[in-house]
């Protein structure tokens, strides 16, 4: 189970990497690649104070950050799913409440 645990963990780390970037690259390696919350910050940082139009460069940032987004919403799904999958594992076993998981509560009768 706790190569689950790991599995998941790594899953979720490598997502919010590829929407909100990669903190450490920056500093040692001068770049990343353009984040989905970074593509979002610019286009929204530099239309909240304007009327005018969005540029062509503003609407090609949007479609990547959507078609990125797109794949990113499909991985969040499915890690989702192995989530419930350890939650149920945890449940059948007996482990002790852990934050954002219900309890199955059956009334015992003994």
């Amino acid at each position: 189970m706790i190569h689950t645990i790991i599995k998941i963990e790594k899953e979720f780390d490598d997502f919010n990497r590829k929407l909100n970037g990669d903190p450490l690259k920056v500093p040692y390696e001068g770049g990343s690649p353009t984040s989905v919350k970074q593509r979002v910050d610019l286009i929204t940082s530099a239309l909240w104070i304007t009327t005018s139009a969005p540029t062509t460069t503003y609407i090609q940032s949007y479609d990547a950050a959507a078609n990125q987004f797109g794949n990113l919403l499909s991985t969040l799904k499915s890690i989702d799913v192995e989530v419930k999958g350890l939650e149920s594992k945890l449940e059948k076993y007996g482990a002790p409440y852990t934050p954002g998981r219900f309890p199955e509560w059956k009334k015992d009768i003994n």
